[in-house]
């Protein structure tokens, strides 16, 4: 435009030059002509008068020329007004467009001089949270620099504005307005305007970036102290990266390990395997934990858990595999050792159901002996023995009883668990009705009130879940108060479990039992006064954990105890008989 405007200007002017030079030739010609001057004469009345009207004459002439002159220059001055004003309308269009571009900017971009902001972009609005300009603009830059960093920027700001020399670019931590810190990335450079120096300054928040380095630092940490071996290897099985963990475990070092190939760590046979597992990660599947065979560098053989994973590039190609090792030899030979053992405890606990069932039936019929002889005695001589005599007779025929009874809960107890006990299907309503049918008569003579609300099917022992409601019942009128016994037993759907509860108003339990009431003869109470085995408890807990459930109770003494146990809902596929325990 300005190139453009000049040209006018010097167009206008040439021919300025000619139109005046034309008008001094006409009035040169016109003054030579003779008769022109001698009309002159004629109508002057003197020479002198003559030459008045010839200057007068020669000014008119002039005259009409500065006329065209100056039309001429104000024609121009119009034209270079138009021109100046469309410049200037042009350079604010420019302005414009330079703010609008650096307002698009992702980046902070600041203009401060002596250490005050003169300009910021959006961004850098955003940058320290401020809502408007004005609560920047002519503020110091120094107000919102981090004090570890202020006397830092202050050396560089001096040394641009005397040097004019541009500075490194460094990292800062600067303050919002709101009080809050942010890790930023700070490029300068010096400028001279109207010779006062100014800065221009870049921003870049790298909080993003020191995050992403502190967890690459991280993981990098990770995989330099992690026990497994985490190694990368490319797609054809060649090792790029190996830690010390990997050094420890097969015994390469990483100098020796990296640029070969991951077979030096597998046996022979078990080379195939490594071609199956890189075509398949290939494809951009991940393999986990799987327990397979390796070989260390002195040929050793162990067993290790392996997870393979995919690595892609940024156009989503498989190029390299990430690998973790673990040893599990120690795991395997402790699993070998559990599974022996659990074969040993299977054929011992067959031994001790032969056992205990030999024992309870050797036992018992001498019992059955003397508890037969002390009733004959007590009928043939009852009237020669005595009182004294006859008490003690029938002491010992109670503790026959007792050590029957005994005998007879321990085998029920030693049978949960390792008898070969079917498991089905059982309504659990059923299974309390044939437990009420066997306590009929302590229900009689305890006058007890038993509420029963409606109880699930359940996967379990028939026989085992019954003995479990008639020992609970059987506690809860055997430990009565002073009123007569009132049992509710109740069930509901919790967590995914059925959850019993058998409540009663009985005499209750001191809480510090709460650890030793399921032990085996473990009793709380005088055995003359409440009699019992001390089993019945154990025995339902042993019932209800070898159904996969929990027991335990809430009590209050003087009020009662409610006893809760929980057992597995029955699953919908689940088949209608199976077997408790393993086959021989």
């Amino acid at each position: 435009m300005a190139d453009e405007t000049k040209n006018k200007r010097e167009s206008g002017d040439l021919k300025d030059i000619i139109i005046i030079f034309s008008v001094i030739i006409i009035i040169l010609i016109a003054a030579s002509m003779l008769d022109f001057f001698v009309w002159m004469r004629n109508i002057a009345a003197d020479t002198e008068g003559f030459r008045i009207v010839e200057l007068l004459f020669v000014l008119m002439l002039f005259g009409f020329a500065f006329a065209i002159f100056s039309r001429r220059r104000a024609k121009e001055s119009h034209i270079q007004i138009t021109d100046l004003a469309k410049d200037i309308e042009e350079l604010q269009d420019n302005v414009n467009r330079l703010r609008s571009t650096v307002n698009l900017s992702p980046d902070t971009i600041t203009i401060h001089r002596d250490g005050k902001f003169l300009f910021i972009n959006q961004a850098g609005l955003d940058l320290f949270g401020a809502q408007s300009e004005d609560q920047l603009i002519g503020a110091s830059v120094y107000d919102f620099i981090h004090y570890s960093f202020k006397d830092k920027i202050s050396k560089r700001i001096e040394e641009m504005v005397k040097y004019m020399k541009k500075v490194p670019v460094i990292d800062i931590t600067i303050k919002r307005i709101d009080g809050s810190y942010l890790d930023v990335s700070v490029a300068s450079t010096p400028v001279q305007y109207h010779s006062i120096p100014h800065v221009i300054t870049i921003i870049r928040d790298i909080t993003e970036k020191k995050k992403n380095e502190e967890i690459k630092n991280q993981l990098a940490s990770i995989v330099l102290n992690s026990s497994d071996a985490i190694y990368a290897m490319s797609i054809d099985g060649q090792i790029q990266s190996w830690n010390p963990g990997a050094e420890k475990l097969y015994g390469y070092r990483e100098k020796d390990a990296i640029g070969r190939n991951i077979s030096i760590v597998i046996p022979d046979y078990k080379q195939n395997e490594l071609n199956h597992l890189l075509n398949k990660v290939a494809k951009g599947e991940r393999i986990e934990s799987l327990e397979t065979k390796r070989q260390k560098k002195d040929k050793t053989i162990i067993d290790v858990s392996l997870t393979l994973s995919p690595i892609w590039d940024e156009s989503g190609i498989v190029t390299s595999v990430s690998a973790i090792s673990r040893d599990i030899t120690f795991k395997k030979q402790v699993e070998e050792e559990l599974r022996r053992y659990a074969e040993e405890l299977a054929l011992s606990n067959e031994e001790l159901y032969v056992f205990s069932y030999a024992a309870s039936h050797d036992l018992q019929e001498p019992l059955r002996s003397i508890q037969n002889f002390l009733e004959t005695l007590n009928k043939k001589y009852k009237k020669r023995l005595g009182p004294e005599m006859e008490e003690q007779i029938n002491s010992a025929d109670d503790g026959v009883t007792r050590m029957y009874r005994l005998i007879t809960d321990f085998l029920m107890y030693s049978r949960v668990g390792t008898e070969r006990a079917v498991k089905e299907n059982v309504d659990c309503n059923l299974a309390l009705k044939d437990a009420m049918a066997n306590l009929e008569l302590a229900i009689k003579e305890s006058k007890a009130n038993i509420k029963q609300f409606t109880l699930p099917v359940i996967f379990g022992n028939f026989v085992q879940i019954t003995q479990v409601f008639q020992n609970l019942i059987a506690n809860a009128i055997k430990y009565q108060g002073e009123n007569k016994p009132t049992i509710d037993i109740s069930a509901e759907k919790k967590d995914g479990m059925w959850l019993f509860a058998v409540k009663d108003n009985g005499i209750g339990i001191e809480q510090w039992f709460s650890e030793r009431i399921f032990i085996v003869f473990q009793k709380l109470h005088d055995h003359r006064k409440y009699p019992g085995s001390g089993i019945g408890l154990a025995l339902c807990k042993r019932v209800i954990e070898k159904h996969g459930g929990k027991i335990w109770f809430e009590s209050e003494v003087g009020k009662g105890t409610t006893f809760f146990f929980t057992l597995p809902v029955l699953e919908e596929k689940k088949k209608d008989k199976i077997e408790l325990q393993q086959p021989d």
